[in-house]
């Protein structure tokens, strides 16, 4: 019924607007490749997969101690500005390709990230404990809908990095590629 459509259109757009995980993806695409960034979204995805099912467990603590949570979005929002201020500054092209190769990222960062991320836990917390209330789920019907949303985020981040092959071959010069760091880096920052 309508319930089903508005948690859906709920989903869709959190996944798929700018947020730290898409916009990192879009970089990292940029900058090392698609297939350099698959293992960077398979962290991400098993960390928000992780992090939505544990705000699924703590629904009913999350909304009754929300100034604990807002603590944990707010260290997110310090860990995202860092990221937005290195994407920033990043050279647009690596002369030397070990230098390149430090800056990749993996399934660990991917993973960790999700902790950090603080639009991924309001994402959770406002999915668990006010878009499902309509349909009063059980803790079963919260994860089912955890892993309804991870579908969709990583169909997201696969989204954003395909846009970030795309943005490499418009944005080919150093000066183009560096322009579009500084913008992605800003971004980030805002969303932050």
């Amino acid at each position: 019924g309508p319930e089903i459509i508005a948690i859906l259109t709920f989903i869709i757009t959190m996944c798929f607007n700018p947020g730290p995980n898409n916009i990192l993806s879009t970089f990292h695409t940029l900058k090392f490749g698609y297939k350099k960034t698959i293992s960077l979204h398979f962290g991400m995805y098993i960390g928000f997969t992780f992090t939505g099912s544990l705000v699924a467990f703590l629904a009913d603590w999350i909304d009754q101690y929300k100034v604990i949570f807002n603590f944990i979005v707010y260290l997110g929002v310090a860990y995202i500005l860092f990221l937005a201020a290195k994407i920033s500054l990043a050279p647009p092209l690596e002369i030397n390709e070990k230098d390149n190769q430090k800056n990749l990222l993996g399934f660990k960062e991917g993973f960790i990230l999700q902790f950090l991320n603080g639009k991924a836990w309001t994402h959770f917390a406002t999915l668990m404990t006010t878009v499902l209330n309509p349909i009063q789920p059980t803790l079963k019907e919260k994860l089912m809908w955890n892993f309804i949303n991870s579908f969709f985020g990583f169909t997201a981040l696969t989204t954003w990095a395909l846009a970030g092959v795309l943005l490499k071959k418009v944005f080919s010069s150093p000066k183009q590629a560096k322009f579009l760091n500084i913008f992605l880096g800003l971004t980030l920052g805002l969303l932050g």
